[in-house]
This record gives C-alpha cells, sequence and structure tokens, in this order.
C-alpha cells in the first residue's frame, strides 16, 4: 500500500496537523501518555511503580538525559513533542542508546552490565558484564548490531542479532579507541589513535580481514548509509566530509560549504541526506547525497552533543532534553529544520 503521508503533497502538512492535534489532547484527555507500567526491578537492585512505558500516540523514540541519566520518551512529531516520565529511576543506568528502527534499547547498568530492552517491554535482560565505565553505544542504521567502546580502550564490543536474540564478540582495535561505528552488513569501523596523534579508521568485514580506509588529521564523524557499505567520514582539522564506496573517497563537503570541526555525522534512512554538526560554532550542515541540492547551513539555538536518530527519515537528535530544552534537526524538508523538544516537567 502507497503511504498516503509521502504520496499525497499535502500528507505532512496533515500529519503535522494531526500531531500538533494530538499533542493539544495530551494535555487534556492523556492522548500518548505515558502511563504506569507495573513495577520492575532493574540491575541496580531498584524498584519503581515509575517505570513506564508508552501506550498510544505517536513517539519519536527513546533518549538518554546526561542530565539526570534517565531514559525517556519523545512523544509526538517533529514541530510538537513532549518530554515523558523516565522508564527507570534516576541512576538506575550509567548509558544507554536506543534504535528506533529495532524499538531496542542498550542500556548500560552501574555495575558495568549491558542490558537490552525491546519496546514494549520495561524489563531489560543482561547480554554481557564487564563493560568499561564511560563506554559509549553506537546502533547500526537499521538496528541489528551494534557496537559499545570506551574512549581511549584497546578494543571494542561487537553485539549482533538484535533485537531478539543479541550476542556479544569482543575485537581487539590494537590502538587507543576513538570512535567506532558498524554497518548493517556487520562491517566494523574503528577510529583509532595513531603514534603521531593522527586517526587511523580501519574497517573490518563481517567476513575478512581488518583494512586502513583513511588516515584523519582529526575525527570528525563517522557513518554508514543504512543498507549500504558507503561511508561518511569527517576530518575535523582539514574540515573535509568525504564519501567512501568501495575504498575510493569523494569529498562532498569542505569548510567553504560551512563545516567548521565537524565531529559527527549521520545519514537518512532513505541515502539521500547526510547532517554533519560543528565543534566550532552551533552550525548544522545538510548535503543531498543525489548532488541535486547543494550543501546548506541551519543554526541550532544550542551547542549540539551528538547526532543520533530518531523515528523518522532524516530526523537527528542534536542535544537531549533534561531540565534544559532539547533540540533535533528534520533534515529532509525542503528546507532544513532545527526543532525544540521541551524540557521535562517538574516533577517527572
Amino acid at each position: 500500500m502507497v503511504d498516503a503521508v509521502n504520496e499525497y503533497p499535502g500528507g505532512r502538512v496533515f500529519a503535522r496537523f494531526t500531531g500538533l492535534l494530538c499533542l493539544g489532547l495530551l494535555l487534556v484527555s492523556g492522548c500518548g501518555t505515558v502511563v504506569p507500567n507495573e513495577s520492575t526491578s532493574g540491575s541496580s537492585g531498584s524498584s519503581s511503580a515509575s517505570q513506564s512505558i508508552v501506550l498510544g500516540g505517536a513517539q519519536l523514540g527513546l533518549v538518554w538525559s546526561v542530565a539526570d541519566s534517565t531514559l525517556r520518551p519523545i512523544i509526538g512529531v517533529p514541530g510538537a513533542t513532549q518530554t515523558g516520565a523516565p522508564l527507570f529511576p534516576a541512576g538506575s543506568y550509567v548509558t544507554a542508546a536506543f534504535s528506533a528502527q529495532t524499538q531496542t534499547a542498550l542500556l548500560v547498568d552501574p555495575k558495568g552490565n549491558l542490558q537490552s530492552l525491546v519496546l514494549p517491554s520495561t524489563s531489560p535482560q543482561t547480554v554481557v558484564q564487564g563493560i568499561p565505565a564511560g563506554a559509549s553505544i553506537a546502533f547500526s542504521p537499521k538496528g541489528a548490531y551494534a557496537v559499545v567502546f570506551a574512549s581511549g580502550g584497546t578494543s571494542v564490543l561487537m553485539l549482533s542479532g538484535l533485537p531478539q536474540a543479541p550476542s556479544a564478540n569482543s575485537v581487539q582495535a590494537g590502538a587507543p579507541v576513538v570512535a567506532a561505528a558498524i554497518s548493517d552488513a556487520g562491517t566494523l569501523l574503528v577510529a583509532a589513535r595513531t603514534g603521531n596523534n593522527s586517526v587511523s579508521v580501519t574497517a573490518s568485514p563481517a567476513s575478512g580481514s581488518r583494512s586502513t580506509l583513511a588516515t584523519l588529521a582529526g575525527y570528525g564523524g563517522m557513518a554508514f548509509l543504512p543498507g549500504s557499505e558507503d561511508i561518511l567520514l569527517s576530518d575535523s582539522v582539514a574540515n573535509t566530509l568525504a564519501r567512501y564506496h568501495n575504498g575510493s573517497a569523494t569529498v562532498l563537503a569542505t569548510r567553504a560549504n560551512g563545516l567548521n570541526q565537524p565531529f559527527a555525522v549521520a545519514a537518512s534512512l532513505d541515502d539521500r541526506w547526510a547532517v554533519t554538526a560543528n565543534r566550532a560554532d552551533t552550525n548544522l550542515l545538510r548535503i543531498d547525497l543525489s548532488g541535486v541540492v547543494p550543501p546548506a547551513q541551519s543554526t541550532c539555538a544550542c551547542s549540539p552533543t551528538h547526532l543520533s536518530a530518531l523515528l523518522g527519515n532524516a530526523v537527528f537528535e542534536l542535544a537531549a532534553p533534561g531540565t534544559a530544552p532539547g533540540w533535533m534537526i528534520e533534515a529532509d524538508d525542503p528546507v532544513a529544520r532545527v526543532l525544540f523538544i521541551p524540557p521535562a516537567r517538574t516533577g517527572q
């Protein structure tokens, strides 16, 4: 069946209107509200009836709030959102990440246990123990794989079989890790610090040997295109963004287009759009990977901290809501929209 929102010219406007209507009803009658689930106990041993789940209404996914160490739903549609109550008490976990494609969260508790949660369940299951402090989690674009790594560590943890049957495999990096990413086919990218302070990026296919893809003057972010082995790789010193296809690089953007110490890059689900975030200013750069539309800058009234995919073709969280507002970008509009995410209500 053809998606009417995409096919009908006014469909997207209609979808946003219904989202706004739903958000209005939310404040009155509970449309899309976060309601308590039955009490469960996390791995930290805490138990609370405040653990919850989104039972109805539109939602963009779960986001990790650094401000209070909670995992919260973002309810609504881009431009009409609300931050929901945490799924677990503050402090139950030290970090988490969410795949909107598989509705799967990976969480690390204070004891170093990595746990998996697949919505609508709110009962995480332990996958592996011994996760180092300060670990980061990155999903593959469609969520069947993930990689867990700690900056400065010399190994990374690959997860496959998500969401229903996760299994873990440790991979040695051979040098201090800066970042890691993984493709929908299980190809592992590792950015590691070299002796001369540059960054070497290596690729390890699921069946094959490790090879060096590039050497960067500074790490500026990397990402696989969904369903593809093509890689987006940014250099924070050279201020470049390149697309790697079968090992060959094509430069997509430079400082002349607005790159200014990029630190993160992301790609849309349809492989049409790439977005970068700058560290030296609050600008974002959208690149049309088809080459039809020239690169264009957007500005956030925030200091972006990451680019994490939310539900949608090209919707990415820039800063998580907490006591302060969060921010997102919807990059597949004719003009990319940078949008406000309200902070959690007092008492949540």
